[in-house]
């Protein structure tokens, strides 16, 4: 069965302008302000041509290419995009909103053997570095590589423990990688943080499944659907549960409860 998973932090760090001598800056900071502005107001075009008249006036200034950067993210401009975030990393080496965007980047792309690359350059910087982390965790599992992912996510919550994503998608991991026992654990670790989160139910209930554990996994399914008596998938994993255990009115039952639901939605 399929265990559920939170988002990936997908967040473009934006840069705010810094102070510069009025009498060499003068009109850049008009064209990175004004850019800056359309870009938060999502009037792109006119962000980006008035980061480009900036950049004419000191192409050398390493935060107007990572705004850039991000304006063309949102265009779903990603070669543009990455192109921006480079210029960004040659003139400041150490650029660490720029190596994030530039990894969210190749995410976007599909190209995960570069994203994992520019985290891992980002966390060399800053070891410490919280979304990076987290996010190499996510795509070391989009390509399966689940010991490196179990790693990052560790680190995470060695460093952050009351970070909730972490340390549900740590027993997702293990999950996968058939740690049943490790998973479990996992999840009741992420239950203290989350007490009240249907989905940490529905995944418990699916790794008791695989341990054939059908009393824990009836409980856990019944768990999430008092939480939320509108997920769908807990009541079909719940029916098939309760047949595996005999319980044919039950899981009548929960059948029903799916189809109503189901029909509702259509």
């Amino acid at each position: 069965m399929i265990r559920i998973a939170p988002l990936l932090l997908l967040l473009n760090l934006f840069c705010t302008l810094q102070i510069f001598a009025t009498e060499f800056f003068d009109d850049f900071e008009i064209h990175y302000k004004l850019g800056n502005e359309y870009n938060m107001q999502g009037m792109l075009d006119e962000a980006i041509s008035e980061y480009h008249a900036a950049i004419k006036i000191n192409p050398g200034y390493a935060n107007i290419y990572n705004n850039l950067g991000v304006a063309y993210s949102k265009k779903r401009m990603f070669d543009k995009e990455i192109e921006s975030y480079k210029t960004a990393i040659d003139l400041n080496a150490e650029f660490e909103d720029a190596y994030f965007n530039l990894a969210i980047a190749y995410g976007s792309k599909g190209m995960v053997d570069e994203e994992v690359s520019t985290y891992q350059k980002l966390i060399s910087i800053d070891p410490y570095n919280l979304e990076g982390l987290y996010n190499l965790g996510h795509a070391y599992r989009k390509k399966e590589k689940f010991d490196e992912s179990i790693a990052a996510y560790k680190k995470v919550t060695e460093l952050y423990p009351d970070y909730f994503n972490a340390q549900f998608n740590l027993g997702v991991v293990y999950g996968q990688k058939g740690m049943l026992t490790e998973e479990i654990i996992q999840y009741k670790k992420a239950l203290t943080l989350a007490p009240n989160d249907a989905k940490i139910h529905f995944n418990l209930g699916i790794a008791y499944g695989e341990m054939k554990m059908v009393e824990d996994q009836i409980r856990e399914f019944k768990e999430a659907l008092a939480i939320d008596p509108y997920y769908i998938k807990a009541y079909k994993n719940l029916e098939s549960a309760y047949r595996q255990k005999g319980l044919i009115v039950e899981a009548d039952e929960e059948l029903s409860k799916y189809n109503n639901l189901t029909r509702t939605e259509r």
